[in-house]
């Protein structure tokens, strides 16, 4: 599979995967317009918790690789802090790379439960404010 990315740039998915992540993350996943098969306007990659050091080496190496401007990729680092829709989002895209998919489904499993205690807490907020107006 071929992505179209920014109109002009065309990065084969093998070469995605072939790229050396275990250098920098523990994963790394295809997310967004580009698993759409379509054209995109960057790629968005989700990656495991990584040094600023070593995100600007990934991210040179990674442009460099695939003949593309950095301007092109977004890298998103998946940690505690990231929103929980964004992770769940992004790792439902495509793998490229994961050393330890427990990492990846505790992340998901976090997020998703997250999720239903979110929207439980919205359908308990809505019945008590029913029955506080009467």
């Amino acid at each position: 599979m071929e992505i179209s990315v920014g109109g002009t740039y065309r990065v084969s998915l093998d070469a995605l995967k072939g790229f050396p992540w275990d250098r920098y993350v523990r994963f790394a996943f295809l997310f967004g317009s580009a698993t759409s098969g379509g054209s995109a306007g960057d790629l968005d990659i989700a990656i495991s918790d990584v040094g600023l050091e070593a995100l600007g080496e990934l991210l040179a190496e990674l442009a460099k690789r695939l003949s593309l401007l950095e301007d092109y990729i977004d890298l998103l680092i998946v940690n505690e802090r990231t929103p929980c829709p964004l992770v769940l989002e992004a790792l439902r895209g495509v793998p490229l790379y994961v050393a330890d998919w427990d990492e990846v489904y505790r992340y998901f499993n976090i997020c998703q439960d997250q999720q239903i205690d979110s929207r439980k807490l919205a359908l308990l907020e809505t019945a008590l404010e029913s029955i506080w107006r009467g």
